[in-house]
């Protein structure tokens, strides 16, 4: 326990010692936030709904900036050999980096919750609606973060863990319009089923269901087992 702690307090510092947490913080806040005064002042939309949308959309694009150095840094910067020398399992490095991971998410939502103040002032929002939507693009970024994990685990180097995730998120956001095909028959209609573009629609309206919450448990499970078996790979 004492090993599993030890290195997520290294690995968070690491984040805040270097730009890139706070840089990928600061523009994702200024983002949400400005796509969300657009939207209430120039569409006369001021909503959560699109505003959580578009975080989806920032967070696709910016989390592979995040994970990207999870593990590739190591590999590039030969430190990957010296962490699996540490007396923890390939399963406790991974989910220190991904609990890592997990506080930068949180860090970056907290931020937009600012666009909860105007809509209490000036109307009568639903906050059950709300929360379940914040917890909902949560998991569609928790399942980003543990993509972009396993891709990193797999790279050589930073840029190219970057590039591979965000291929891998492209692919698990439009996979679905190959059923739109005419002529798709079922084999390829079940894709419907395990595109993030259509699991995060009820999520954004506030709306958890189960199949939603189960589907991205098991993206998140599948990455983190991936970049575990990669570990083990590397030390064997």
């Amino acid at each position: 326990m004492r090993g599993f702690v030890t290195l997520f307090a290294r690995e968070l510092r690491h984040y805040f010692v270097t730009p890139i947490a706070c840089v990928v913080i600061a523009v994702f806040w200024a983002a949400s936030g400005f796509f969300f005064s657009f939207n209430a002042l120039f569409v006369a939309a001021p909503d959560m709904v699109s505003a959580f949308h578009n975080m989806s959309l920032l967070l696709m694009l910016m989390m592979p900036l995040v994970t990207m150095r999870t593990l590739a840094e190591e590999r590039s910067g030969d430190t990957l050999e010296l962490l699996l020398t540490l007396p923890v399992g390939e399963a406790a490095i991974v989910a220190a980096k991904y609990l890592a991971l997990l506080v930068i998410l949180v860090l970056m939502l907290a931020g937009s919750t600012l666009a909860v103040i105007p809509l209490a002032l000036y109307g009568t929002p639903d906050y059950g609606p709300i929360l379940g939507g914040y917890l909902g693009v949560f998991l569609l970024g928790a399942a980003f973060a543990a993509v972009g994990l396993a891709a990193s685990s797999c790279a050589a180097n930073q840029v190219v863990a970057a590039v591979l995730t965000w291929a891998l998120l492209l692919l698990m956001w439009f996979v679905d319009y190959a059923a739109a095909l005419d002529g798709a028959g079922g084999a390829v209609r079940w894709l419907q089923h395990v595109s993030f573009s259509v699991q995060y629609l009820d999520l954004i309206r506030g709306v958890l269901t189960r199949g939603a919450v189960v589907w991205f448990g098991s993206v998140i499970a599948v990455g983190m087992v991936v970049a575990t078996q990669v570990l083990r790979a590397r030390r064997a």
